[in-house]
């Protein structure tokens, strides 16, 4: 707002570009300013009018810049008002996002000490106690979520980790990539897998390693469910398959193609020696009739041939347990890729 009228502004600046003697103190006789504040008034005149003129900014730009930055200082300013006033129930909201995206108590203070005074950020036992709290709260929920989803589960993927030699039974939904079991202790024997594989009472197949106590405990969870559908009365339950994962399907399959080119490989020397010894009598001109019999008799200790009759049995044996196994696991794996 001017204090004085443009014409006043106007005529002691005149006064002074002017430049006739004695009219800056005419004008000050006439107006009643001293000859100072006359200087002063024409001094801001030519600014105005010089500023006017240049290719910078205007004045009218640099006000609205000042409204502009006085608008969003106030903004500021009643977000500092609404943060010091931020609620108990926030700050526990925030505690719990933070501790379920894996942040750590530390880092949940230092977070809270950014957004609220330091008056009013709370301690680290605090925000412990807060944590705490939300997962006693959570673990309620999930139980009754638990319950509700344990039917759509048909695959699972079980093994067990070790923490403190303590054995961790452990379950993955393969498709989901869900973490759906992490039973401690006491033990990785079957009656322990069975009691973590009956919370599913859809599960069709089972992807494991192979091992013993796992294998016993789904062929109790088939016994189960077997003794209370015959309880019940109701149709027979399909009984829970059992596979070996990608890793242990693949360390087999290379044993069993091992076994197998080491014989071919023997075999191959055999042939090679049998070649060779027919050659020889060929270029001595002698018979070369029986000597394919004579050097695989000589080499059926090594080969495996002509054993006794007890040693070919139990090989006979160990085989076929191996394929029956194989044949057993395989419908699994192949599930197991497929899906």
């Amino acid at each position: 707002m001017l204090t004085l009228a443009v014409e006043e502004w106007i005529g002691n600046a005149a006064a002074v570009v002017g430049g006739v003697w004695g009219a800056v103190t005419r004008r000050a006789e006439q107006s009643g300013y001293s000859r100072t504040a006359i200087y002063q008034h024409a001094q801001r005149v030519v600014e105005s009018v010089a500023s006017e003129q240049a290719t910078g900014i205007s004045y009218e730009e640099l006000w609205c810049e000042k409204e502009r930055l006085k608008a969003e200082n106030e903004a500021l300013w009643q977000v500092w008002s609404e943060v010091e006033e931020l609620s108990e129930s926030k700050q526990r909201e925030l505690a719990s996002a933070g501790s379920a995206m894996g942040l750590s108590l530390s880092q949940i203070v230092v977070l809270l000490a950014i957004v609220l005074p330091s008056r009013l950020a709370p301690s680290r036992a605090t925000v412990g106690r807060w944590v705490q709290q939300s997962a006693q709260q959570s673990s309620r929920i999930l139980s009754v979520l638990d319950r509700a989803c344990q039917r759509w589960v048909l695959v699972l993927c079980l093994d067990e980790i070790f923490f403190h030699r303590e054995p961790i039974l452990m379950g993955v939904e393969p498709r989901s990539l869900a973490w759906l079991a992490g039973q401690r202790g006491p033990d990785r024997t079957g009656a322990s897998w069975r009691k973590v594989i009956e919370q599913w009472p859809s599960l069709e197949h089972v992807v494991a390693d192979g091992g013993t106590g796992l294998e016993k405990g789904v062929k109790l969870a088939n016994q189960q469910r077997h003794a209370q559908s015959e309880e019940q009365k109701a149709e027979s339950v399909d009984p829970i398959t059992m596979g070996l994962d990608v890793f242990h399907s693949q360390r087999e399959l290379d044993r069993v193609q091992r076994r197998q080119w080491n014989q071919a490989e023997h075999q191959m020397e055999v042939a090679i020696g049998v070649d060779a010894k027919v050659a020889k009598l060929n270029r001595r001109g002698k018979d070369t009739r029986g000597v394919a019999s004579q050097v695989m008799s000589e080499d059926s200790p090594r080969l495996g041939l002509g054993a006794k009759q007890s040693g070919s049995s139990t090989k006979r044996s160990n085989r076929k347990r191996q394929w029956s196994r194989s044949r057993r696991l395989w419908p699994g794996l192949t599930r197991m890729v497929i899906c």
